[in-house]
């Protein structure tokens, strides 16, 4: 039998069978194509079963060898000692705000603890001793830090100076520390160290696990008066003997004591021919104030002078100025001399009541209102056309200085306001009442206006400037009270004089031409809230 040649294609197509059935050849043949594309189907078959498997492994093995190939971990070690040492300093960081909290906050404690203290600090007896009392009870403060006690602001040591130190980067020490309550002018606080436990465990690297800190503030006190009349008058109450605390302390028990307020006191001025007694009166110096005798005359003159004085220390002005009472009696209605040309001026307006016993002038046709006189025997004057201001005391024991207070209230009101006895309430169970709250009680009772057996009011009549202002009382003078004596002050000029006090002055009379005595009454102490005085507290240190 012949060869049958096949003409196949190039392609094998898989899982077909080709049968030529021609003879045993053609069986043959038939056996060969089949089994050649049996074996075919079989490997296919096996190859598709371990496909799947060689994906996954392929797949392992990269990842093995990516992961054996990454060199990024390395920074794990380091990262891990940075994050430790960031924590550390952050911890520090909070440990340190903490400790400027708590510094803070006794830093303020003590700023407001030293200027509690130095609010007390007028150069009284009891100074030292209300201001201790300020510093210990009006002030508690407790720090948001801090354990127990501890948080409480407590004071360590407080000191008084006179004088600190010339320079900021000296120690308190060297400063010069106050001997007497009257020369304590600053005070120096220093509060209890506070423990604060920090958060960073500093023990474990050899440290402490607390810190402590403390704080102290240094404060002074001293008093401004300003707009006042410029003088100075030594202590009246002061005698040969007293030490300058004991002087002090006899001012201020007379000026809180009213039987002593209605005694009354004759200042007379000081001529410089004599050493210093008490009720001497002299004047100021200011920069403000012209040096020369017409400027003071017109500042003391003013409702309000250009001057301001420092308790600390005043200045003295040397010489007598005869022509003093030109400016004084503004104050009465009064204008002569160099205030002649002043009555309708508001600056140099007089008070609300200005009764003094005067009359109109005999034979002033006009009734010239600004020419009057005083009456017949002044100041009680006499019947029948009887006018009176208010009288002098009937005894003067105190060296001629000092009445007993026991002036004749009754005449005084009878003529000025009828047959009256007076109000009965103002007695205060003495002789008289004060002849200050007798002027203030005829404004306050509307009794300014009641005219006199020899026709006089106590209105002003002579002032045309328009309304009168109940503030300031034009009747009240403001001076220095000086110790003289314990000073041992000799002659002016004197220069940085401590001042016991500012005190207030009741003038009762007005003066003649050539006089220059004043009566006063002692009427107080200049305080906060009388329009004149203010207290200057600050920190030092």
């Amino acid at each position: 039998m012949g060869k049958v040649y096949l003409d196949l294609p190039a392609v094998v197509r898989p899982a077909k069978e080709y049968s030529v059935m021609r003879g045993d050849e053609g069986g043959r043949l038939n056996r060969v194509y089949s089994g050649a594309a049996h074996a075919n189907t079989h490997q296919a078959q096996r190859m598709c079963s371990m496909m799947p498997t060689s994906r996954i492994f392929k797949k392992g093995t990269q990842f093995a060898r990516a992961f054996w190939d990454d060199t990024s971990g390395v920074i794990l070690p380091y990262v891990t000692i940075v994050l430790v040492v960031i924590v550390g300093l952050s911890v520090l960081a909070l440990d340190g705000a903490r400790l400027m909290s708590l510094q803070t906050q006794l830093q303020n404690g003590a700023d407001a603890l030293a200027l509690a203290g130095a609010a007390e600090l007028d150069r009284l007896p009891d100074a030292e001793t209300r201001a201790r009392g300020a510093i210990k009870n009006l002030l508690t403060n407790s720090t948001l830090f801090g354990s127990g006690t501890n948080r409480t602001i407590a004071i360590s040591k407080v000191q008084f100076y006179s004088r600190l130190p010339t320079s900021d980067a000296s120690p308190m020490s060297t400063g010069t520390l106050a001997t007497r309550p009257a020369n304590a002018r600053f005070v120096s606080v220093t509060v209890r160290p506070v423990t604060l436990p920090t958060i960073l465990p500093a023990a474990f690297f050899g440290g402490a696990n607390t810190i402590t800190t403390s704080a102290s503030a240094v404060a002074g006190f001293d008093q401004v008066v300003c707009g006042v009349t410029p003088i100075y008058v030594c202590n009246p109450y002061e005698t040969a003997g007293m030490t300058y605390d004991q002087a002090t302390e006899a001012l201020q028990h007379a000026a809180a004591n009213p039987a002593d307020q209605g005694r009354l006191i004759r200042l007379r001025q000081y001529d410089g021919n004599a050493p210093y007694a008490g009720a001497d009166y002299g004047f100021l110096t200011s920069p403000t104030l012209g040096s020369d005798e017409a400027s003071l005359i017109d500042s003391i003159g003013a409702v309000r002078s250009a001057a301001c004085f420092l308790q600390r220390g005043v200045n003295f002005r040397p010489g007598v100025v005869q022509s003093v009472s030109e400016a004084f009696n503004v104050r009465f209605d009064i204008y002569e001399g160099s205030m002649s040309d002043k009555y309708n001026d508001s600056n140099y307006r007089p008070a609300q009541n200005v009764r003094k016993g005067y009359v109109v002038a005999s034979g002033d046709a006009n009734q010239n209102a600004c020419a009057t006189r005083r009456g017949a025997h002044w100041p009680i004057g006499s019947p029948p056309q009887q006018v009176t201001g208010l009288p002098l005391d009937r005894t003067w024991p105190y060296f001629g200085r000092m009445g007993e207070g026991n002036w004749d209230f009754d005449t005084y009101w009878q003529i000025n306001h009828g047959a009256d006895a007076g109000p009965s309430a103002m007695l205060d169970g003495g002789p008289a009442p004060s002849r200050y709250r007798v002027y203030r009680y005829e404004i306050e009772q509307g009794r300014v206006g009641d005219v006199s057996l020899g026709g006089e009011s106590g209105a002003p009549a002579c002032y045309g400037g328009g309304d009168l202002s109940a503030v300031p009382d034009r009747r009240i003078i403001h001076g220095a009270v000086i110790n003289c004596q314990s000073l041992g002050s000799v002659n002016e000029p004197d220069s940085n004089v401590p001042v016991a006090a500012f005190g207030k002055f009741f003038l009762t009379l007005p003066l003649a031409p050539a006089q220059t005595d004043l009566y006063v009454e002692m009427v107080g102490l200049v305080r906060p809230g009388d329009g004149v005085s203010f207290d200057v507290v600050q920190l030092y240190r």
